[in-house]
């Protein structure tokens, strides 16, 4: 019989998580428990048992959490007194949620070797995700950050020579303006996402999708290969498709910039994408450009590779 305080598997990858993130949001833990009920019990269990200890609405490891996983050092919370800095945990740990039960990788910024990013001023960036074999630079900006923090993030990104691929959280598109280069940077790709569960859902199965069929679906036509490098795809009629799940502001640019430089370009593309983007991608796109929304039920199906 097991005793009344042992330590389950998903006990145990809760205080592993905490460990390495800091903190997680209570709700979050039926990331781990898989339910929706029964991860309330487990997590006042272990509050109870004193493995973690509650904070508002998180919860965050203890001494004896730490003793389970045989963990010494320094690397706790601090300053639990610091709104500003506990509010950063907060968006870290909900971007951590991805790794759980997923093969992607989110190194916090505090595991990020300096040496691998250029800053000399206090790090903006949140942690690195990797998917598969791509890294993203990832950044949180909240509903909550005034004009001089998000000014000095936008600088950090362009200080970020060594990373062409950039995350860029946000909580409503409203940051995504013309006082901050409609978060454009001349990078490969800059994707601003809205920090949600189903998006984040949605990142962890971003590589299984079959993107050929999704458009088949949309289209109900043949869905060919691009010949021109500002799009992903064609169809017969000579319509040119961008497939952008997540607002990729280098994209809209790349394409904005082509039209501007060919006035008399009667090329015809269609950027397909989530929804919640449509009014921010017509926004920030120029005429020639139409939008196609996405519906969330298609995404699914088997990998293309």
């Amino acid at each position: 019989m097991k005793e009344k305080n042992s330590i389950s598997k998903e006990d145990l990858e809760i205080l592993e998580f905490l460990s390495k993130y800091k903190m997680l949001k209570v709700e979050d833990a039926k990331l781990i428990y898989k339910s929706k009920r029964y991860y309330r019990q487990r997590v006042n269990r272990l509050i109870d048992n004193e493995y973690v200890k509650r904070y508002k609405s998180y919860i965050i490891i203890s001494k004896k959490g730490r003793k389970i996983l045989n963990k010494v050092g320094t690397d706790y919370i601090k300053n639990i007194k610091n709104e500003s800095y506990m509010e950063r945990l907060k968006n870290i740990a909900s971007i951590a949620t991805v790794s759980i039960d997923s093969n992607i990788k989110f190194i916090p910024s505090w595991d990020i070797k300096e040496k691998d990013i250029y800053t000399e001023t206090a790090r903006r960036y949140v942690g690195k995700m990797i998917i598969e074999n791509d890294e993203y630079l990832v950044y949180y900006i909240s509903s909550k950050k005034k004009h001089v923090y998000i000014k000095q993030l936008l600088f950090d990104i362009k200080k970020a020579l060594n990373y062409n691929e950039i995350i860029i959280f946000v909580e409503n598109f409203d940051v995504v303006n013309k006082n901050y280069s409609n978060l454009y940077f001349g990078k490969n790709n800059t994707y601003i996402i809205k920090n949600t569960e189903e998006n984040k859902k949605i990142i962890k199965e971003i590589y299984n999708m079959n993107v050929h069929e999704i458009l088949e679906n949309i289209y109900q036509k043949e869905i060919m290969i691009s010949d021109w490098k500002y799009a992903d795809y064609l169809i017969e009629d000579g319509t040119y498709i961008v497939y952008m799940i997540f607002l990729n502001t280098e994209k809209i640019n790349r394409l904005n910039w082509y039209y501007k430089e060919n006035t008399n370009s009667n090329r015809k593309v269609e950027i397909v994408t989530l929804e919640e983007n449509k009014q921010k991608v017509d926004e920030l796109s120029c005429n020639n450009v139409k939008v196609k929304t996405l519906n969330v039920d298609l995404l699914g199906g088997e990998s293309e590779y």
